[in-house]
């Protein structure tokens, strides 16, 4: 998968630093596992180029207690391992209410797949393909300046590009902001009054902006410079409240020398078809969604949906539509990411906790453990963990990018529907895979069996 050099430095990021590992009885996980362990509704991730990002999406109607996450019995047996230096997971886990974490997996039966969508090669979609990119920035050109006097009626922006990830309308995020220029950027919308400012992807490979960029207001500012000795200046919530095409940008030398933030040219995105009825195509994209939630319960999946949700489900335009199930479908795919995440460090908690009892280590106090002196073997765990790890959440992470990207730079609900369509045929594929080997696998153990009520009567015979 194309990944941004930024979300491939995120996921090193993950993996432990073993340098130097500590080892005790203190009951401590990482902070991924803490998350799901509280049941927050909101969640944390690493800088990007501002600070701290928390996000949310809204859940009106559904009950409280649905929040509740389950606690995972792996780590629940393996307490008193901790590891030092282990990283904040760098890729936003949002929880809304609407999905459990859960630890066991009985077995399930297909379920009909609905082919509305499907594609007329029958592979995958390609959504990082159909995204629309700005020509690269050049720092050799000429600043362009924008008279708001002579020109009313063009909109000038800034642009705050945060990576590889992709916001949507009617999310709200947070975001610690340290960095000179873009505290400079936050004064000036304030003292302007705007509030407002772009946010666009970044393309994996050549740092191109997004052409098409969700639009952030301002909701409230907290200046935090002295609790943080100046580390952190201001703590800012926003909503997406709109997208915007970007036109051009106005001053890419400031780019390369970080001097001040970069603005930009912009025109608002509204959807052609407002007028359209696409009620029909709006429920069944709904069924098929109320039949994945039934298809993930029924497969025992470790993240999935919780069966309540289904009765606040809605595919039609605005705030709690479509716009809605977007945002719970990547909170579903960041989780799983997460508890990928978890496997790891449990797998690595384990991995030492055996080694070092069987070096007779008084796991009742602190020990320290060089990682260039633990055995060969044990090091080379370690690096298979690793590369499993790697291999398994790059794909899965650019499916929390680039399709959600694609609904970003729609421009018809009808469009939205359809992109989303491929998303959820992707998923139905995946449990229809599930099952085919859940299937495989009773089945053979029921030939293995029938095998051996055979073998039973010829012996005694014999």
């Amino acid at each position: 998968p194309c990944l941004c050099p930024r979300a491939v430095s995120a996921l090193t990021a993950r993996l432990p630093r073993l340098r130097d590992i500590s080892m005790s009885t203190t009951t401590r996980v990482g902070p991924t596992l803490v998350r799901a362990m509280s049941g927050c509704a909101s969640s944390s991730a690493q800088p990007a180029a501002c600070g701290m990002h928390t996000s949310r999406w809204h859940t009106r109607g559904l009950p409280k207690h649905n929040v509740r996450l389950m606690k995972s019995p792996i780590a629940a047996s393996h307490r008193g391992v901790c590891l030092t230096r282990w990283p904040v997971a760098a890729t936003g886990t949002r929880r809304p209410s609407a999905f459990r974490t859960y630890g066991a997996a009985p077995g399930g039966e297909a379920g009909s797949v609905d082919d509305s969508f499907d594609h007329e090669d029958g592979g995958a979609r390609d959504f990082f393909a159909e995204l629309k990119w700005l020509p690269p920035l050049d720092p050799s050109k000429d600043v362009e300046l924008v008279d708001a006097t002579q020109n009313p009626t063009t909109m000038v922006m800034p642009v705050f590009p945060l990576g590889s990830t992709a916001y949507m309308p009617h999310s709200d995020h947070v975001l610690n902001i340290f960095e000179p220029r873009y505290r400079s950027m936050y004064s000036d919308i304030l003292f302007n009054g705007s509030r407002r400012f772009v946010v666009p992807v970044s393309h994996p490979t050549t740092g191109e902006l997004a052409a098409v960029a969700p639009v952030f207001y301002l909701e409230d500012l907290k200046e935090v410079s002295e609790q943080t000795a100046d580390a952190v200046k201001y703590v800012c919530s926003h909503k997406v409240i709109g997208r915007v095409r970007i036109t051009r940008t106005l001053n890419d030398k400031v780019w390369a020398d970080r001097s001040t933030y970069l603005k930009a040219v912009v025109t608002p995105l509204e959807d052609v078809d407002d007028d359209e009825d696409l009620s029909t195509k709006e429920q069944l994209l709904k069924e098929r969604f109320v039949s994945i939630i039934a298809k993930q319960t029924k497969l025992g999946e470790p993240v999935r949906f919780t069966e309540n949700l289904v009765d606040t489900l809605s595919a039609e335009r605005g705030e709690d539509g479509l716009w809605r199930l977007a945002g719970l479908w990547q909170s579903l795919l960041q989780n799983r990411l997460s508890a990928k995440e978890s496997e790891l460090s449990n797998d690595i908690q384990v991995l030492l906790r055996n080694y070092l009892t069987k070096q007779g280590k008084d796991m009742q106090s602190k020990v320290t453990v060089q990682f260039d002196k633990l055995p060969q073997e044990i090091r080379n765990e370690f690096t298979r963990l690793q590369q499993t790890f790697r291999e398994e959440t790059l794909a899965m992470v650019g499916q929390t990018i680039y399709p959600f990207t694609l609904l970003v730079q729609c421009d018809s609900h009808a469009e939205r529907l359809n992109v989303f369509g491929s998303m959820l045929e992707e998923e139905e594929k995946r449990l229809q895979a599930k099952v085919a080997l859940q299937s495989l696998f009773n089945t053979n153990r029921g030939d293995s069996s029938a095998g051996e009520d055979g073998d039973k009567p010829a012996s005694e015979e014999a």
